[in-house]
């Protein structure tokens, strides 16, 4: 399979993979389903930043999913309930089976990752706007415990990662909803308003003694920077709980993942140059430096341009090298099929940056 765009997407193509509807459980359309132009301008519109393509060239090309679909779905909804219920104002604090569940997920993530053979995020999310809030805190949940495990944190403290990636952003529910639904970038006056909601996270979660101050320091400190430029304390260095130093980073590498109403997903290499450019001013810089160990500039089924004017898709990628990952050409007709472990063979070609904004 490829990964292709949405505005690459061209009717008679075959889905390789389902494409999420705004219910975590129905898909929009499924794996196999032919695209038509109608479905493709509603994919446009609903904010689906790209799919899964079927095409000879690339049979065999599977990104790996860190977590089971039915087992993503199950969690997105738990999210969701929870999210939900703090909309209403249901209290959080009296809800042992809300704890149970989100405790559960937690847990559901690092096992699903201490499964894997190989710690390296490669794969291309499929999301659009309405499910962005809930995918978001499962992907800074994954992405947290990928870099936990890898740094050698144990397992209490791997699912203790895991539910402040889930709840990181609860108290966002008590912001209004013209600001957190805004679909533009934030004034200043609105921008202090969203940056209470670390505090509001930490209110809301504190009523219930089941949170230990581990988790509930870690979510509350998530945007502190290492130079002591960020909120809500201005916290320096090592002074910045580690859990909250691992979620800052998995929440910005997440957030530029994902489209927006105001703005495109950004590549991956272009938000592993955005992070690098800020190590040691925004992040911890042994940390940043595992966690793009962890992650892969180019996932699997990445169409890539490289120097001598070939194109090429990702086939699979080398822990520590993914700037250099397996690629499989598929033009000029001359080179397509063959395949490249640009880890180990000094070929004299780079992979182009991509320039998109």
């Amino acid at each position: 399979m490829i990964y292709l765009p949405t505005e690459k997407l061209t009717e008679g193509m075959i889905l390789a993979r389902n494409i999420p509807g705004t219910n975590s459980i129905l898909p929009f359309a499924v794996a196999g389903y032919q695209l038509s132009d109608r479905i493709i301008i509603r994919l446009k519109r609903i904010g689906v930043q790209g799919a899964y393509i079927h095409t000879a060239l690339t049979e065999g090309i599977e990104p790996v999913d860190f977590v089971e679909p039915e087992l993503k779905a199950k969690m997105l909804t738990s999210i969701r309930q929870t999210f939900d219920q703090s909309l209403k104002k249901v209290t959080i604090q009296s809800s042992m089976q809300t704890y149970n569940e989100l405790t559960t997920a937690a847990k559901s993530v690092v096992m699903n990752i201490l499964s894997m053979d190989k710690y390296l995020f490669q794969m291309i999310d499929i999301r659009d706007y309405d499910n962005y809030t809930y995918s978001h805190s499962l992907y800074v949940g994954i992405l947290s415990v990928l870099l936990g495990r890898f740094i050698g944190l144990s397992l209490d403290q791997l699912n203790d990662l895991a539910l402040c990636g889930l709840m990181h952003d609860i108290g966002k529910t008590d912001i209004p909803l013209e600001i957190t639904n805004k679909s533009g970038p934030l004034n200043d006056e609105e921008f202090e308003i969203m940056k209470k909601h670390p505090d509001l996270s930490y209110e809301k979660l504190s009523k219930c003694k089941l949170y230990s101050q581990t988790v509930l320091q870690g979510i509350r400190t998530h945007h502190e920077k290492y130079d002591g430029t960020g909120y809500p304390f201005g916290l320096t260095g090592d002074e910045i709980p580690l859990y909250a130093r691992i979620l800052a980073i998995a929440d910005v590498y997440d957030a530029l993942s994902s489209t927006r109403p105001y703005r495109k997903a950004w590549p991956p290499k272009k938000i592993f140059d955005y992070l690098t450019s800020r190590c040691s001013s925004h992040f911890d810089t042994d940390l940043l430096a595992a966690f793009l160990q962890c992650v892969s500039a180019y996932p699997v089924g990445t169409v890539v341009q490289l120097s001598d004017g070939s194109t090429a898709v990702v086939k699979d990628n080398t822990p520590g090298f993914t700037l250099r990952p397996i690629i499989r050409f598929i033009a000029p007709a001359a080179k397509a099929g063959h395949e490249v472990d640009l880890s180990r063979e000094a070929l004299n070609v780079t992979i182009l940056d991509d320039t998109e904004d």
